[in-house]
């Protein structure tokens, strides 16, 4: 089973990334081999829905092979002006609903402020939905981030460190629940 993150902020220290860092280590703990796409290390281009697909650069097209050989996904973003990155909304538009079709995502949002991400994980979920995908039903949201994680990369909130490792080991759950057939299953 594969999972892949995708951490939607273009910050080189990036709490985002921090935070699928924490679920994808809990879904590799619980069997699933992983990857971790930082949208700052992916210099997609615009998006500008052309007719030609092949002509886009050979980043774009690593990018959707390895979001379609993904069993499952973690999409985290920094709240920015009340909603995801401009970064992230710009890869998704990359994945047509076909490449998403089934997969189950975990969703995650980090903030600046003490209010969390509650919009940004609100409209990952209707993202998804709409390229039909299965969002999970948790979706945890970071509040203060840049006061968040200890220097080990772990939260101080307890509670809040145990819920995102219950989202990754939920993630594989839920990927092996919804996808009986073999090729997803743990090896």
């Amino acid at each position: 089973m594969k999972i892949v993150g995708i951490a939607g902020s273009m910050n080189a220290n990036s709490t985002t990334k921090q935070a699928i860092h924490i679920v994808l280590e809990a879904a590799k703990a619980a069997g699933a081999d992983v990857e971790m796409i930082h949208l700052a290390d992916w210099k997609l281009p615009l998006y500008d829905d052309r007719d030609d697909t092949s002509t886009y650069p050979e980043i774009v097209h690593r990018f959707v092979k390895a979001v379609s050989e993904a069993d499952g996904l973690v999409i985290g973003s920094p709240e920015y002006h009340g909603t995801m990155t401009g970064a992230l909304k710009n890869a998704i538009d990359f994945l047509e609903g076909r490449i998403l079709r089934d997969k189950q995502v975990a969703i995650i949002g980090v903030a600046g402020g003490s209010m969390g991400a509650t919009n940004t994980v609100n409209t990952l979920q209707l993202i998804m939905r709409n390229l039909h995908a299965w969002p999970l039903p948790s979706s945890p949201s970071i509040p203060s981030a840049y006061n968040a994680f200890t220097p080990e990369g772990k939260l101080k909130d307890e509670r809040l460190q145990a819920r995102m490792e219950q989202l990754g080991q939920q993630l594989v759950q839920y990927v092996q629940m919804m996808n009986p057939s073999t090729e997803k299953q743990l090896r």
